[in-house]
């Protein structure tokens, strides 16, 4: 294809051409002029075709420009005929004002947003219409019509000339095999000017076009944009004359929710108490309906004896002596009351829906009560007055659950969770700095931040929800019906503890803390500056690693302080930390905190929970924390992942939700969980189960357990945490077992967690059932045994293997490079996420003893504890002098006593998991050689002295001899 040629090339070949025809060279370029004008025909239709959809979009956006202004024209019309509806009432004239200049804004601003659609419009849309109509249209073929016949009539005469010189050469015996140019320049002139004007009109239309489409176009651009930066000054500056009304509006408005909160909250009170007195008259028969449909398989007390009773009973002590004590008790409403030994001291008053009652079944007039946090061991005068004692106790208790779940009355008073919160609110609200406010320090705050655990007052609390629920979210304690799983940082936290924190750099900057007279403006600045940009808090750590590090100590220790640190210096909590004991690539440390959380540790959970921007993290296999709580039936993670909407619907690598292993695994409680979530019946105000600490001032103790508890206890390393023990004889673990173990954990305070795959407690769920006898009582739970004592990280007597109850395998300790910022006795291995069981897991035998010396048994060495504790300076403490070789440990083992027996028999299977223990079978005689305390004897087997060791008294009983 010929090369184009331009327009500067054009005119200086034409007027050579005008100049001197028969020796210019145009008629050489006459090609290129023709290859030029179909490249610019191409061009300018394809302009056209680009044009006309800028035209269409902009038709698109004037249409739904006019669409929104007419929206907003009536939007803003219905909102000054609702504020006029306010300001004709007298007690809302504020509300009403503030519609009506909501009303004044919009208003303005649609007025200047209609005037932009309309320029755009007219300086735009129209100019560019006007050019596709005109000059662009038939743009391909119309434009050149002219061009193409000057082109089509010069070939033709140039093809006659040609042909005639050809004939006149023939003629006189020549040949001619091309004719010179400027032979025929003079006959060729009129055709040749007249192609070289059709191409002259050509350039000037194409010119015209370019400027139109070009120049113009961008003009007209440029005066759009001056008028859009007047829409976006004109109405900036509405807003902001507008905005000192609305901030003032914004703290008048706490005030007027409040009163209309307060006004809700006596109108609620008001309605319960029209329902319940329209509901008297059917209360009989809805106590019958409840109390023959609901049992939770908890053990029937005999209904002749009622459920009021009032008389005397033996308490004993929990003090070392353990004394028993008489006590004036009685039953009435739901509650046990227990008299003190002095009259000007209020009775100890024990919710019996919080309790369960069982039978000793050692001593028949004897029944223990358990409660959420401690074991009450009551004696009758006989075992008739102990059965009386036990079924009124059971009766009231049932009276007091349909009552609860028939919403009576007395509802308030029976809702275990709702005691449960107040309590730990009062608890609360007694913790250190917890009597001001955490922000400006006005007495009496009300107002509770759920996710970092602090109180503030109701100004304060305004702007806490203006800066957003990712950095706060506010709950009133006394307006909001809140759930335990919301207090759970505030019982761990507190004020003072955070503005350590949180405020710890405040003086060196030399900032003022604002006071309870500063004015909203004030406290804004400082709330925004301590918790949005945390600019108050040290910087303890140097660098992304070592902020890393910490988050993961932090969270394996438990420690919720070092958590808050870490956050406070702006760690990503949900980032992938490298972790010595990760079970799967990729963990975060909301999965450590779900591998290693029992009901003790729930706090660091919920921290992580409530202020992580993504809850979904998977790891490696796909696994996400929701994932990590169906696979070990955390409930109580589970709830508080729920509760902070964490996603149901993500698969791991198997192609399974949380909800599928929930199912696999039958772990119902998870499964009811997700299942509530998926219909939108969960409760975001959950109760979760947890080790609260409560200080109970009601509890009753005599002169005797207080002497006990404040005379000097002898040092003891800690105990080893509490076995699972099952029963020969039963495919599933006695409730009530369980939940002795349970109680017993929390009566010492000192005692490592325990994982919560391995005791169940929930507040219904360890009711027991004795609908029908078990074949053979549950054998008492395993006393506590000092480390000297061989105490290691597991406990003994695991009986009978063929029952197949899975325990969670350790993970390694961390490695020296990661030394424990804290040493706690929290630094336990962690453990892993179990495997689905593919059958019993096998029990390991029972270490043997070296047999003993003919004439006197050698004494057991001490143990020495099974696992090491790092810390920054290397293990913890100086290790205790080992006895000289042949000597006996000193105070291991306490000679019996003259009164002690000699002879014991043991009641229960028991397989020793430390070499110092004793494993023996039901019926087997035990000789008694001495005792390590209390609770655990040593001695061997009778006939058998090879096997000796130390044993559970509970696990035996006497020989009289």
């Amino acid at each position: 294809m010929p090369d184009s040629i331009s327009v500067s090339d054009f005119v200086a070949e034409t007027n050579e051409d005008f100049k001197a025809p028969t020796t210019s060279s145009f008629t050489t370029r006459m090609p290129e002029c023709r290859s030029t004008v179909i490249a610019l025909e191409e061009g300018l239709d394809s302009d056209a075709s680009l044009l006309h959809k800028i035209k269409k979009s902009l038709k698109a956006i004037h249409s739904s420009g006019m669409a929104h202004i007419e929206s907003q024209e009536q939007y803003f019309q219905s909102l000054e005929k609702f504020g006029q509806r306010f300001l004709s009432k007298d007690d809302d004239c504020e509300i009403g004002s503030a519609f009506i200049k909501f009303n004044l804004l919009t208003k303005e601003l649609t007025a200047l947003f209609k005037n932009l659609v309309q320029n755009m419009n007219n300086i735009i849309f129209f100019p560019l219409e006007s050019l596709l109509k005109g000059d662009l249209k038939g743009v391909k073929g119309d434009l050149r019509k002219s061009f193409d016949k000057a082109w089509k009539d010069y070939e033709t005469k140039l093809a006659k000339i040609e042909k005639e010189k050809r004939e006149h050469a023939k003629q006189h015996g020549l040949i001619r095999s091309e004719i010179i140019p400027g032979e025929i320049a003079e006959d060729m002139e009129k055709e040749r000017q007249m192609f070289q004007l059709q191409m002259c009109e050509y350039f000037l239309k194409v010119n015209e076009i370019q400027v139109k489409k070009g120049v113009n176009f961008v003009q007209n651009l440029i005066k759009y944009f001056q008028i859009q930066g007047n829409f976006f000054q004109e109405g900036l500056k509405a807003v902001e004359d507008l905005k000192p009304s609305v901030e003032k509006l914004a703290s008048n408005l706490v005030t007027i929710k409040q009163n209309q909160d307060g006004e809700r909250k006596q109108l609620t009170q008001i309605r319960d108490m029209l329902k319940a007195s329209m509901q008297a008259e059917q209360k009989e028969d809805l106590q019958l309906k409840q109390s023959a449909g609901y049992s939770l398989h908890q053990l029937q007390g005999d209904k002749v004896y009622g459920t009021e009773r009032d008389g005397v009973l033996y308490k004993r002590s929990e003090g070392l002596r353990r004394v028993w004590q008489k006590r004036r008790c009685f039953v009435k409403n739901g509650f046990l009351n227990i008299c003190h030994g002095t009259s000007n001291r209020d009775p100890a008053k024990l919710n019996l829906l919080t309790c369960q009652v069982k039978r000793n079944p050692d001593e028949k007039k004897s029944f223990d009560l358990f409660s959420h946090d401690r074991i009450y061991h009551f004696q009758a005068e006989d075992e008739i007055e102990c059965q009386i004692w036990v079924s009124v106790l059971q009766n009231s208790k049932e009276e007091a659950l349909n009552d609860a779940f028939k919403g009576g009355s007395n509802e308030g008073e029976n809702n275990i969770v709702q005691e449960l919160t107040k309590s730990i609110v009062e608890e609360v609200k007694k913790m250190n700095g917890n009597d001001r406010c955490c922000d400006c320090g006005a007495a009496g705050p009300t107002w509770l931040s759920t996710n970092l655990g602090v109180l503030i007052c109701i100004e304060c609390s305004g702007i806490h929800r203006e800066i957003g629920v990712h950095y706060s979210r506010i709950q009133s304690l006394d307006l909001d019906v809140l759930g335990t799983s919301e207090m759970l940082l505030a019982n761990n936290v507190g004020n003072a503890s955070f503005n350590g924190i949180m405020e710890a750099d405040l003086g060196p900057q030399g900032i003022t803390k604002p006071d309870p007279s500063s004015d909203m403006q004030t406290r804004k600045e400082y709330i925004t500056a301590k918790y949005t940009e945390k600019r108050f808090a040290r910087r303890l750590y140097t660098n992304t690693e070592s902020r890393q590090k910490a988050l993961y100590e932090a969270v394996r220790n438990k420690d919720v302080l070092s958590l808050l640190q870490v956050y406070a210096e702006g760690v990503d909590l949900m980032e992938a930390v490298p972790q010595p004991s990760e079970h799967e690539h990729g963990e975060t440390v909301l999965h450590l905190g779900v591998r290693m959380a029992d009901r003790n540790s729930l706090h660091i959970v919920d921290f992580l929970a409530q202020n992580s921007p993504n809850l979904d993290k998977q790891t490696a296999k796909g696994n996400t924390a929701l994932h990590y709580c169906c696979l070990l039936d955390n409930r109580e993670c589970l709830k508080l992942l729920l509760r902070g909407r964490a996603s149901v619907s993500i698969t791991n690598e198997a192609g399974e939700t949380p909800l599928d292993i929930a199912k696999r695994l039958q772990h119902s409680t998870c499964e009811e969980l997700l299942t509530q979530v998926q219909t939108g019946k969960f409760n975001v105000h959950v109760h979760v189960e947890y080790q609260w600490r409560l200080q109970n001032e009601e509890l009753d103790e005599s002169e005797d357990e207080m002497e006990d508890k404040v005379s000097p206890i002898p040092s003891r390393r800690d105990e080893r945490p509490i076995s699972c023990f099952v029963p020969s004889a039963a495919l599933q673990p006695s409730l009530a077992a369980l939940a002795r173990d349970a109680a017993s954990m929390v009566r010492d305070k000192q005692r490592p967690p325990i994982p919560s795959s391995m005791i169940s407690n929930e507040t219904y769920g360890t009711a027991m059932d004795f609908s029908r006898p078990p074949p053979r009582p549950s054998p008492p739970p395993l006393p506590n045994r000092g480390l000297n004592k061989g105490g290691g990280a597991s406990g003994g007597g695991i009986a009978k293997p063929e029952v197949g109850r899975q325990l969670l395998p350790v993970a390694p300790p961390l490695p020296d490079n990661w030394e424990s910022k804290t040493v706690s006795a929290k630094n336990h291995p962690l453990p892993p996420v179990p495997s689905p069981p593919a059958g019993p897991p096998p029990v390991p035998p029972a270490p043997s003893l070296p047999p003993p010396s003919i004439h006197k048994p050698p004494p057991l060495p001490p143990h020495q504890p099974n696992y090491k504790m790092s810390g920054p300076s290397g293990p913890l403490g100086p290790k205790p002098p080992m006895p000289p070789p042949g000597q006996p440990a000193k105070c291991f083992c306490i000679k019996m006593q003259q009164q002690k027996p000699k002879r014991v028999k043991a009641i229960y299977n028991c397989s020793a998991d430390q070499p110092d223990e004793l494993t023996f079978k039901e019926g087997e005689v035990i000789v008694v050689e001495g005792e390590e305390d209390h609770d655990w004897w040593i001695g061997h087997v009778e006939g058998d002295p090879g096997r000796r060791g130390a044993f559970p008294v509970t696990f035996v009983h006497f020989i009289s001899e």
